[in-house]
């Protein structure tokens, strides 16, 4: 393709430039006027070799998923890639090609890449404090997201709300591309794609969503259930017991509406497991009936507490997260905050209050004019 009418030149950014930037660290020198236009990204593709990925701290499903499949894409490409991620790859994750490619922070050195690729990372330090100071790209920072609360931080920002998960959009950039997924590719995609839809249960599933999921099974070679199995269950005995001990914490407010659950380092000690063991277990107290919006709190080995929220019907909860610096969805996000748990889960029910107050705008109003 013709890169000269679609991307000027960037410059490369110096040592001086790096040492007085914000935490932000760039300009937006290039937004996506159409957010579906592809073009600009891979022409970047086509010009630089060396090439940096990585996502938020905690990676899920989809941040893996896309990750690997982004990577395994520019390898195909003959480009020189690099992961880095603030965290280990969970274990139920360890069966997706080329998931130990992924490097730790501490790997980096004097590395710099020509191109910094961040995907499904709402804001620019989600991806770890250290590691947003340390690796700078020479030539451009590319943001890649669907959240509808993420920051345009990136030279490029390609941020699709409507999609379904940055797999999504990942996959719709290589079919751009018309170069072929791949089966390993498509195992990573589909598995992201999954994960994001809660198994193509969520609001966030359409049709097109199924259309893309059958089109990566048959590409892989894999079936849906494999996928599931390797996913959800290879649960640990420690993990259930953990489990029954953050539900037997289970708090609800007298109007029903608000419900809440915490696990503490000392849970996470004794069962010899971390705040991690705990993801999914908002979607069961979510369940209960009456409830809207349901909190699942961690207690962090810094004392600060990290905490998944969840809607069950019209509350905006990527709302009520961005109130303590947070971000996802309308009916599934999540925030970190820097006090301890019992003052930050008082704190997020006081605002889950105001929220499920009739009085509150809630989502979907703006669309009854």
């Amino acid at each position: 393709m013709d890169s000269s009418s679609l991307l000027q030149p960037i410059q490369p950014k110096t040592k001086r430039q790096k040492t007085k930037t914000t935490s932000r660290h760039f300009m937006n020198t290039l937004q996506m006027a159409n957010t579906h236009d592809y073009d600009a990204l891979l022409t970047l593709f086509d010009r630089y070799h060396n090439f940096a990925l990585s996502t938020h701290i905690n990676p899920d499903g989809d941040a893996i998923g896309s990750e690997l499949g982004l990577y395994l894409f520019l390898t195909k490409l003959g480009k020189s890639v690099k992961i880095f991620n603030t965290d280990i790859v969970p274990p139920n994750y360890r069966f997706l090609p080329a998931w130990d490619s992924i490097e730790s922070t501490h790997s980096i050195g004097t590395y710099c890449p020509e191109v910094l690729i961040v995907l499904d990372a709402s804001t620019l330090e989600r991806i770890g404090k250290r590691l947003s100071k340390t690796l700078h790209p020479i030539y451009s920072l590319v943001n890649i997201d669907h959240h509808a609360t993420a920051e345009a931080f990136g030279d490029i920002n390609l941020i699709i709300p409507t999609a379904s998960s940055t797999s999504e959009i990942v996959y719709k950039l290589i079919k751009h591309h018309q170069f072929p997924i791949g089966e390993a590719c498509a195992l990573c995609l589909y598995t992201g794609l999954m994960f994001d839809t809660g198994c193509f249960r969520h609001s966030n599933t359409t049709a097109e969503t199924h259309r893309i999921a059958a089109e990566l099974i048959e590409i892989g070679g894999f079936t849906p259930d494999e996928v599931y199995r390797n996913v959800y269950e290879q649960v640990p005995v420690a993990k259930i017991r953990l489990l029954s001990e953050v539900l037997s914490t289970l708090q609800i407010t007298d109007d029903g509406k608000i419900a809440s659950v915490y696990a503490t380092q000392a849970m996470f000690r004794k069962a010899g497991m971390t705040a991690d063991a705990v993801e999914g277990v908002v979607n069961q107290i979510q369940a209960i009936a009456g409830v809207e919006v349901a909190l699942c709190v961690s207690e962090m080995a810094d004392r600060s507490t990290k905490v998944s929220l969840r809607s069950q019907g019209y509350v905006d909860v990527s709302q009520l997260a961005a109130e303590f610096q947070g971000g996802g969805h309308v009916r599934a996000a999540g925030c970190r905050i820097a006090m301890p748990y019992p003052l930050a889960i008082a704190a997020l029910v006081q605002a889950s209050q105001r929220h499920t107050d009739p009085g509150h705008m809630r989502y979907g109003d703006c669309q009854k004019d």
